[in-house]
C-alpha cells in the first residue's frame, strides 16, 4: 500500500526545505487549511530524531503564526 502524501504533493505548495514542506488544501470548509508534510515516509513524529522533531515543530508553529497573523 503506497502513502498518498509519499507520492503527490498533498495540496498546493506554499513552502518547502529537506525536511518538509507546507501545502495550502482547497477545502471550502475550511479556510486557510494547511497541512506540515515530512518529505519521507515516518510513521509517528516520535519515531523522528530529536533535532528533526524539533525543526518540524518550528515549521508548525510558524504556519500557525502566519495564519493567525
Amino acid at each position: 500500500m503506497t502513502c498518498e502524501l509519499c507520492v503527490s504533493p498533498g495540496g498546493a505548495l506554499i513552502w518547502q526545505n529537506e525536511l518538509c514542506r507546507v501545502v495550502r488544501v482547497d477545502d471550502p470548509d475550511y479556510p486557510g487549511f494547511c497541512r506540515i508534510i515530512l518529505n519521507r515516509h515516518v510513521k509517528e513524529m516520535a519515531d523522528l530524531p530529536k533535532d528533526e522533531r524539533q525543526a518540524l515543530m518550528q515549521v508548525v508553529f510558524a504556519v500557525e503564526q502566519a495564519l493567525t497573523t
